[in-house]
């Protein structure tokens, strides 16, 4: 019997774009001080726990003790997410993690907006505008789920905000973003740094890719890659 899936469509993509991120957390070893905290806060932020149902809230004793059982489940259902999705890529020879695929993108001036005003200025907004936006769907399309998930929502209000917003406001905005995306160009021992990081985790990586493949086409696959290695002075260094 297949498990009911207890994600979204929107929340299974949310959580599948973090993986590489806690593949680097449990290689450095914060995923309980840094990663799950930053995520779980994440999470909240785009889907707040729901009002508790009658039942739940007998059943807890009030109704602040059935929220918290509500959002505890949740968290416990997210870390458990993370680490079984985990389990294929990290078996077997270490768990150094994998590479991420894909330049690391800079956040667009609306991404940025939301980073620097959501909490303190548009959540609660949000939150009665969301709701609003339910209460109508539901009296229109009774029994049907709204077209827009409150990830989508929230996404598409603070878009709209962002070009309301003065030219002061826009112009504070696109120097924090210029100012992100020079912290994604690191240069001299960082960059050397990255670099040493990225190689670390190139062997695992290539194991998994050339395994994904032959899985899925029957083809057997070899990579042969080579380079300066940082944490040799620069020598060349190669990997079949």
């Amino acid at each position: 019997m297949t498990r009911r899936k207890w994600t979204t469509s929107d929340q299974e993509e949310w959580l599948k774009s973090r993986l590489s991120d806690f593949s680097d957390a449990q290689a450095n070893k914060t995923t309980s001080k840094e990663f799950f905290p930053a995520i779980l806060k994440d999470w909240r932020n785009a889907w707040p726990t729901a009002t508790p149902t009658p039942e739940e809230v007998t059943k807890a004793g009030n109704v602040e003790k059935a929220t918290q059982k509500k959002r505890a489940d949740k968290e416990s259902r997210i870390r458990a997410w993370f680490h079984n999705h985990m389990r294929g890529a990290t078996s077997g020879n270490g768990a150094r993690g994998l590479l991420k695929i894909g330049k690391q993108k800079a956040l667009q001036d609306w991404q940025v907006y939301h980073v620097m005003t959501y909490k303190t200025q548009w959540k609660t907004v949000v939150d009665e505008e969301w709701e609003k936006y339910k209460s109508a769907w539901e009296a229109k399309n009774t029994g049907e789920e709204p077209e827009e998930t409150r990830f989508t929502f929230m996404a598409s209000f603070m878009r709209q905000k962002y070009q309301e917003e003065s030219e002061e406001v826009r112009n504070n905005v696109k120097k924090r973003q210029e100012e992100l995306k020079a912290e994604l160009e690191t240069e001299g021992e960082d960059k050397n740094h990255a670099y040493q990081n990225a190689i670390n985790r190139l062997p695992r990586t290539l194991a998994v890719w050339g395994e994904s493949v032959t899985k899925q086409t029957g083809w057997n696959i070899t990579f042969l890659v080579g380079g300066p290695a940082p944490n040799q002075n620069g020598k060349i260094m190669s990997y079949l």
